[in-house]
């Protein structure tokens, strides 16, 4: 297995959290909230082709080519092509993401599709609207998973929220709520929209007067400023990333490739105390300021947590779990879903290659745990990770291992579900993702470092496979932990 510098961050998610910020901004997930007639509404000019540059930290490190047009039967159909250059990890990798949507004649969103490619890793959801419901389609053909959501709270999803705001001429200090939903997550959340004061900005050598708007998606900010006709010029947002509109020519000006800051490293927190052997400690409590817990899944199972103290306890195996049967409660846990495949026929022949029919939950999942961590190369991906596409390619950070790991559990009969949160090393706290099995009781694994149970410095903060994840937003920049006493007795 080739080694690299392993660091354990979630890499993708720091970036999907990006690009749903992103589509904060894509004609495809707008839900249209406003009811003032149209001939009230300020008209919106839409450019037929539009280009920005995306950086970080003032370098270029991507840009967004838009199309929007007309059709002669009222309807409409739009593109996003987005190309970045992205360091996780230390390592640079590209990423490509293209957005294809159908509108109606009233905007409202008809069918979309979402292609993301990255190195080896593909992934790509599909779907359209039916009445009051959702049909998507996501992983890749043969294999793609169909899922329904019901669109009870978004009966209309189209355009952009900021053009939705202006075009529904929000007032100063105003603020109103969207949703949107996310192709990558298949997750749909609400977003808060205010306008601000407006704001005089230098585009493209001209100085503009803008209407400046503000996101606040899960506890992250994210600011547009908009031009006269409604046009996005310009965004920012968490990460130090940016985004600036930009002409055809200097769209073309080369990505930057150098001195691009580690996306991973500069979303993870410091440590005040260095941890010299944390696979060593049987507890762990750590103070933890700067968010609100709401949303947050810091109580339960190993952790406890009380007025901002968060005490974190290893589990002891018991010498009973040896051949669980599974409550009636956790049988859903055993379900293949869109991202963890693991009915599928190449999934269920992997675990008979791993497993004896004879063997308890314990031996199962020792041999799973252990097969993940020495098959898959430890290798930082940018991709929307699912089971069949790891165990094709057979690499990549927590994320992928959590969702093969998940796959081949569930294939075994053992319920397996996600957990996401921080992981402490070498003095710092980074984004990381692993797995909860059940084999007569819950028990914390990490197939990255072949852990079970796993040590107490894995600081759940949320739990599921897809969504769940958006609810680390509002997290970064923001959280601060403080290591107030361990315990290795």
């Amino acid at each position: 297995m080739t080694k690299i510098r392993w660091k354990s961050a979630w890499g993708i998610v720091i970036i999907i959290i990006f690009l749903i910020l992103l589509a904060v901004r894509l004609e495809l997930f707008k839900e249209n909230t406003f009811d003032q007639p149209a001939e009230q509404r300020t008209a919106i000019t839409h450019p037929s082709e539009s280009w920005m540059n995306i950086y970080q930290n003032k370098k270029k490190i991507g840009v967004i080519h838009r199309t929007f047009n007309p059709l002669n039967n009222g309807h409409f159909q739009t593109s996003e092509k987005v190309t970045m250059q992205i360091n996780t990890m230390g390592v640079i990798q590209a990423l490509s993401i293209a957005t294809e949507s159908d509108l109606n004649p009233d905007m409202t969103f008809s069918s979309f599709n979402f292609e993301l490619n990255s190195s080896l890793f593909r992934f790509n959801a599909r779907g359209y609207v039916s009445k009051n419901k959702l049909i998507l389609y996501a992983g890749l053909p043969p294999s793609q998973q169909k899922t329904i959501i019901p669109l009870k709270d978004v009966p209309h999803i189209s355009g952009n929220i900021y053009e939705a705001a202006f075009r529904g001429g929000l007032e100063r200090s105003v603020t109103r709520d969207f949703s949107i939903f996310d192709p990558s997550t298949l997750g749909i959340r609400k977003v808060s929209v205010t306008r601000n004061a407006d704001e005089i900005i230098p585009i493209m050598g001209k100085r503009v007067l803008t209407q400046k708007l503000c996101a606040d998606f899960m506890g992250a900010k994210n600011c547009a400023w908009l031009a006269a006709d409604g046009e996005v010029l310009r965004e920012s947002g968490i990460l130090g990333l940016s985004m600036e509109k930009v002409n055809a020519e200097q769209a073309r000006i080369g990505i930057s490739t150098n001195g691009a800051a580690d996306m991973t490293q500069i979303a993870s927190i410091p440590s005040n105390l260095i941890i010299p052997e944390p696979s060593k400690l049987t507890a762990i409590v750590i103070k933890i300021t700067g968010i609100r817990s709401q949303g947050l899944l810091l109580q339960g199972g190993r952790q406890t947590f009380d007025h901002n103290m968060l005490t974190i306890t290893r589990e002891s195996l018991s010498a009973t779990a040896q051949q669980a049967t599974v409550p009636p409660v956790f049988q859903k846990y055993l379900q293949p879903s869109p991202l963890i495949q693991s009915a599928d026929a190449k999934i269920t022949a992997q675990i008979k290659k791993i497993i004896l029919p004879a063997d308890s939950s314990q031996v199962r999942l020792r041999k799973i745990v252990q097969w993940v961590y020495r098959t898959l190369e430890k290798k930082p991906v940018l991709s929307v990770p699912n089971a069949l596409e790891v165990l094709k390619n057979k690499m990549g950070d927590c994320n992928e291992h959590a969702v093969l790991t998940a796959a081949l559990l569930r294939a075994a009969g053992i319920p397996t579900q996600i957990e996401m949160g921080l992981l402490y090393l070498n003095g710092r706290f980074y984004y990381h993702a692993w797995n909860l099995a059940y084999i007569g009781q819950w028990v914390t694994v990490d197939t990255v470092f072949n852990q079970i149970p796993a040590d107490v410095t894995h600081l759940r903060l949320v739990r599921g496979e897809g969504a769940e994840q958006l609810d680390l937003l509002g997290l970064m920049g923001k959280i601060k932990l403080e290591v107030t006493s361990i315990r290795n007795d």
